[in-house]
């Protein structure tokens, strides 16, 4: 569980055991990555060959790390919490079932859900068999404002199947993804995001709608979802806004108002996405594929309405704009 002492430029690290000797991987990765860079105490289970290697991402005001790993067992001791300077709230999941234990309760974490656990008391993570890991944080003082009055999310569970869960893990796989350094903007951006996730992800609503305080950084990563949604059923003729609202696990009602605050609808995107995408396969120079077949593949069943919108889009038509046209 990573530590986040104060705001500083993002920064990305990725560790692994694989090249050191048998002998020392556990002694180094409990050092090295363990103390210094986690602030957890890591065991691993008896008799198993110690394996690890992991990336840790640090943004000003959140951190992520995502670590596969043999069998072990972590712990924050007194010794450890005493050496922080900001009292952390995580959230942690994996693919495999975990044993969560602070403050006396208990949790068997079923693979896939997730678990909020406090930093700043002493807590133990199990796990039996070979694990991939995922770790998010940020200050207790950054999220408790974004909560309702008086409510305290340590051992809060989140089922798997939460959307809001997978729009936050998503957005992290994102961040980690670039491989470009984040800007300290562009980090505090982030950090927020995540911190309106997570505050989500604690009362998220039950009615098809998200609850009402939910946040532009959930907002932004609900609408990154379904537009990346939209682009893979793209040349599907009968995409609808109820489909998608359907596969996000959200009301239509609130899709629409998702392209409203960027001042468009769902089916203005949904068209602009089409013609942009056969602009690509226009100018890719397969001449072979018919301009009609390109047309259905972007999902437009007639082809006079694809020849009108692209010109009215790009002011010239399908054939010429494939011959050479600006």
């Amino acid at each position: 569980m990573e530590n986040v002492n104060e705001p500083a430029p993002s920064s990305s690290l990725f560790l692994t055991t694989a090249a050191l000797p048998a002998r020392d991987r556990l002694p180094v990765w409990r050092e090295v990555f363990g103390q210094m860079v986690v602030r957890l105490d890591i065991e691993p289970a008896k008799d198993t060959a110690f394996h690890a290697e992991g990336e840790l991402l640090m943004l000003p005001g959140a951190a992520c790390s995502s670590v596969s790993a043999t069998p072990f067992r972590v712990s924050r001791t007194p010794k450890l919490i005493a050496g922080d300077e900001t009292d952390m709230m995580f959230v942690v999941t994996a693919d495999v079932p975990l044993h969560v234990a602070q403050n006396g309760r208990e949790h068997i974490l079923d693979a896939g859900d997730a678990i909020f656990v406090r930093g700043g008391e002493r807590s133990v993570i199990q796990s039996h068999d070979r694990a991939k890991f995922t770790n998010i944080s940020v200050p207790i003082d950054d999220l408790m404002p974004l909560l309702p009055a008086c409510q305290n999310p340590s051992m809060t569970v989140v089922n798997r199947q939460s959307d809001v869960l997978g729009l936050l893990l998503g957005y992290v796989r994102l961040l980690h993804a670039r491989h470009k350094p984040h800007s300290s903007e562009f980090g505090r951006l982030a950090a927020g995001h995540i911190r309106d996730l997570m505050a989500t992800m604690i009362g998220s609503g039950s009615d098809g709608d998200p609850p009402a305080y939910e946040r532009g950084g959930v907002r932004a990563a609900r609408l990154r979802a379904i537009k990346a949604d939209i682009g893979r059923h793209l040349g599907e003729p009968a995409l609808s806004i109820g489909a998608v609202a359907v596969r996000h696990g959200i009301s239509p009602r609130y899709v629409r108002k998702l392209f409203q605050d960027e001042q468009t609808t769902f089916s203005d995107f949904l068209l602009l996405l089409r013609l942009e995408r056969s602009r690509q396969l226009l100018r890719s120079g397969h001449t072979a594929t018919t301009i009609a077949s390109i047309a259905h593949a972007c999902g437009f069943n007639d082809l006079s309405y694809f020849n009108r919108t692209f010109r009215r889009r790009f002011g010239i038509t399908p054939s010429d704009f494939r011959n050479g046209g600006p």
